[in-house]
């Protein structure tokens, strides 16, 4: 009796002591997870970046564009003269970020295109330079960095597109590009923004400089090991400064909501021979939901790179009027028109009408069909493009 009452007493010895030991065990707790702030004082799409006070939003699109006919910027030519389709593959990649500091909203904007796009090549005689043997095209891959830009409170520093074109905003939404300004360039501008009023400055560099200097390339048109025409490039055309004077463009405008107008003035300092010169334009633009609309009354000197709708001799001055409008038919159709005016200055006026169709085929992803129409001295021509673009 004495052993089975030791046995029972050492048992229980041993389970107290177990439980005891259990009971000092430590669970570790489980680690804090840090999820993803949504930053809605920087807009749509932006999140706090995880330990900082800064926004960041990743956005950007992939388009496919299908030109054709022989109006300008639509269809090609191959080497033996029948037209065929142009064609661009695209994708744009953008970051912003945005940050509240002392001095107002600090923000950076970036944004980057690869591209696969068809472009013209004209092949010449040798020694004839303006004498050309045919005109063919070629689908090359292209790159560019089209903004990067530091944004504090309205002050702004980097690679950004004209302020000319820009502070009274783009022409109408068309795949075609109307005649209305120049686009990159470095620059360091300043806009005020008090109300209903802006204004604001721009010290710009252009983008590229001129050359009159020849690219020649051999090439053996025929294969027959002859190098017997050459391809060419007329030297690189652009607006950039001749010296450490910048182009300078001032603007202002008043928002009244449903109705806005915006003027800028351009000034291009280069001084060489046929270069240089001032150009403005007034728009004005009204909106009464689903209907809007806008015209533009442009006006400059033909030498100044401003002067994007330029017609005529360099020594003239050019008028050109460019309107257009929309109408919102549905949540997800919009019809849209516009059309442009060049004065010739004896070189015969132009004509251009473009008209499409906006369709979301399902949220952030259209389909956009346009026609393009454009008549002057010795042209009358039509074509189209054909647009898909996935946004995000």
């Amino acid at each position: 009796m004495k052993i089975k009452s030791l046995l029972l007493g050492s048992a229980a010895a041993m389970m107290a002591v177990s439980t005891a030991q259990a009971a000092d065990i430590i669970i570790p707790e489980p680690e804090v997870v840090e999820y993803v702030r949504v930053c809605d004082a920087a807009g749509t799409g932006f999140f706090y970046i995880p330990g900082t006070e800064t926004c960041l939003r990743i956005h950007g699109y992939v388009r496919y564009d299908i030109g054709f006919g022989d109006a300008p910027q639509t269809g090609v030519t191959d080497a033996t003269g029948n037209e065929t389709w142009r064609k661009r593959a695209r994708a744009s990649f953008r970051v912003s970020t945005w940050a509240d500091t002392e001095l107002g909203p600090l923000r950076t904007y970036v944004e980057t295109r690869w591209q696969r796009d068809t472009n013209t090549v004209t092949v010449v005689a040798p020694g004839a330079a303006a004498t050309p043997v045919f005109t063919g095209y070629e689908n090359a891959g292209e790159f560019e960095i089209n903004f990067a830009y530091i944004d504090l409170a309205g002050l702004r520093i980097g690679k950004d597109e004209s302020f000319f074109s820009t502070f009274t905003g783009y022409g109408a939404p068309t795949n075609y590009t109307f005649a209305y300004g120049p686009f990159d360039t470095n620059l360091i501008s300043y806009t005020f923004t008090g109300g209903a009023f802006s204004a604001g400055i721009s010290l710009e560099q252009g983008n590229n400089s001129v050359t009159t200097q020849w690219t020649q390339v051999a090439l053996d048109a025929n294969g027959d090991g002859t190098p017997d025409a050459v391809q060419f490039a007329t030297g690189i055309g652009g607006w950039g400064i001749d010296d450490y004077v910048p182009h300078i463009v001032a603007g202002a405008g008043y928002d009244g909501g449903a109705f806005n107008i915006r003027g800028v003035i351009g000034y291009d300092t280069r001084n060489g021979a046929g270069q240089g010169g001032w150009a403005g334009k007034i728009r004005g633009d009204v909106d009464f939901d689903p209907f809007s609309a806008f015209v533009m009354l442009m006006y400059g000197e033909n030498s100044s790179a401003y002067t994007e709708w330029r017609r005529g001799a360099a020594a003239a001055e050019t008028f050109s009027v460019l309107g257009g409008a929309s109408y919102a038919a549905t949540d997800n159709l919009s019809v849209n028109a516009a059309v442009q005016w060049q004065e010739g200055n004896g070189a015969g006026d132009l004509w251009t009408v473009v008209g499409n169709v906006d369709y979301d085929i399902v949220p952030g992803f259209q389909f956009r069909p346009e026609v393009v129409y454009q008549n002057g001295p010795g042209a009358d021509t039509i074509g189209g493009f054909v647009r898909f673009e996935r946004s995000f």
